[in-house]
């Protein structure tokens, strides 16, 4: 009963000394790095993989993801049409050329006296000539400058679809990473795991064949043997289907493994309201809506002007024929001017296509108003909602570093009350689940952080670098 009393004593003196150094410890601002994985590594070379870090992942994406890639021509398409739009005061050209041959091919004779009663003469004179023009015609309508405009505010909003598409692009290929790389610890730490079941085991099977244990505590060593290698197995089988999404993320045709270390820096921000007045206004999101709704109303502006504004159109052609009908004749030149004005009636007419084309218009900008209001009330809610979960996300990983570390020295106890006869086999079983579990929660815990910080530079229009310079301690 003594050496019990004094095993419970020195175990709660350590639990305590153990609560209070890794709470110390686990304030620090950057991580632990994480171990690498040997066996796997070694496993991935022989494969003739390649290691990559998240920036060259980043950078191979922006070069090869089919998506990004897609949006990169529309993005050429719509320069192209930026830089071309003074061509609306490019008039309409228009070169011809023709030869021809006059020819007879039957003349009729006369019938009266002396002819005779003959048939006609089948056969005649023939001459060629040729002939040319050109014409320009000008078309002018009021709306000309709306449609320029209209081209310039469509290639912004082709910059800023591009650019929203590449911080999706690399938000994805930054969360993905850091999975794998959680993947590859949480390996790590199964693969220990099953090793240690498998020597305990063994052992258990010796003081079981030397009557120093239970046949049920052999078996409960044996079961928790066998039951480890299925999760082995299930998160290689994951990890794998994983690594095959990250290369067609990065739009890779080799296999890259990713390699690092988990280097977490805690965030000061203040309050989410702050956020909201000086971020709001720079998400990517709010600027596309508000062009979008400067898009509808120039295209308003455009069909009014279309249903309802006069056009000039101006038109000059030239010919150039011979004189005299002969190949040979002095060329000629001849030219007529015209101009034309039109004036649209039927937009005046309500209920005709184009009033109804122009009162569509009105109703499209209002509805991009409302989108515009929409977005604006979802991203204040976003940017709160990604400030918050960032700061229970840091909250999470210290106590997930406290209670890793509590749950490997609990489970060292164990071993050892166990080694002594003090502890139970269920007991040192459960402490060992703890610990494992422990060990993956803490993983888990930092790479779902670093992804949170990512999300909230989304969220907010920055760079995540940018995001730790204003707000990392």
């Amino acid at each position: 009963m003594l050496l019990v009393l004094r095993f419970v004593r020195s175990s709660a003196c350590l639990l305590a000394v153990v609560f209070l150094s890794s709470s110390m410890l686990w304030a620090q601002v950057e991580s632990v790095a994480l171990p690498k994985n040997t066996g796997e590594a070694e496993k991935k070379t022989e494969n003739h993989s390649l290691y990559i870090t998240l920036e060259e992942a980043q950078k191979l994406a922006l070069e090869g993801n089919a998506t990004l890639r897609s949006q990169q021509l529309s993005l050429e398409a719509s320069r192209r049409e930026s830089q071309s739009r003074w061509n609306s005061f490019l008039p309409g050209i228009s070169l011809s050329g023709s030869l021809s041959n006059s020819h007879t091919i039957y003349t009729p004779k006369s019938s009266g006296p002396g002819s005779g009663g003959a048939g006609g003469n089948s056969s005649g004179n023939s001459a060629w000539s040729w002939g040319a023009s050109g014409g320009l015609n000008l078309s002018l309508t009021a709306g000309i400058p709306v449609q320029m405009k209209l081209a310039s505010l469509r290639y912004e909003l082709a910059q800023i679809n591009y650019e929203s598409q590449r911080q999706t692009i690399l938000s994805s290929v930054a969360s993905s990473f850091y999975n794998l790389l959680t993947s590859t610890k949480n390996l790590t730490v199964l693969e220990d795991n099953v090793a240690l079941t498998r020597q305990q085991y063994q052992q258990a099977l010796q003081n079981y064949n030397r009557g120093l244990a239970s046949e049920l505590d052999m078996l409960r060593a044996q079961y928790a043997a066998l039951s480890a290698e299925p999760q082995l197995d299930k998160a290689r089988s994951q990890y794998e289907s994983d690594l095959a999404a990250f290369q067609l993320l990065i739009g890779s045709q080799e296999k890259y493994i990713p390699q690092g270390d988990f280097s977490l820096q805690q965030l000061q921000l203040p309050e989410a309201q702050v956020l909201v007045d000086s971020y709001l206004e720079q998400r990517l999101d709010v600027i596309q809506k508000r062009q979008s709704v400067q898009e509808a109303e120039l295209s308003k502006t455009a069909q009014v002007l279309s249903a309802k504004a006069p056009s000039i159109s101006l038109s000059e052609n030239i010919r150039l024929s011979p004189t005299g009908n002969s190949m040979s004749g002095t060329p000629s030149v001849s030219g007529s001017f015209s101009v034309g004005v039109s004036i649209p009636v039927d937009g005046y007419i309500p209920g005709s296509s184009k009033s109804l084309t122009v009162e569509k218009s009105k109703d499209s900008v209002e509805t991009a108003r409302i989108n515009l209001e929409t977005t604006l009330a979802q991203a204040r809610q976003d940017i709160i909602n990604k400030a918050n979960n960032v700061k229970l996300l840091w909250h999470s990983v210290e106590v997930a570093r406290l209670n890793e570390t509590i749950a490997e020295r609990s489970y060292q106890l164990s071993q050892e009350g166990y080694r002594a006869g003090l502890v139970s086999q269920t007991d040192m079983e459960n402490s060992r689940q703890q610990m494992v579990s422990a060990q993956l929660s803490g993983s888990t815990s930092q790479s779902q952080y670093l992804v949170g910080v990512e999300q909230l530079a989304i969220a907010l229009g920055l760079q995540v670098q940018e995001v730790y310079e204003l707000f990392g301690i």
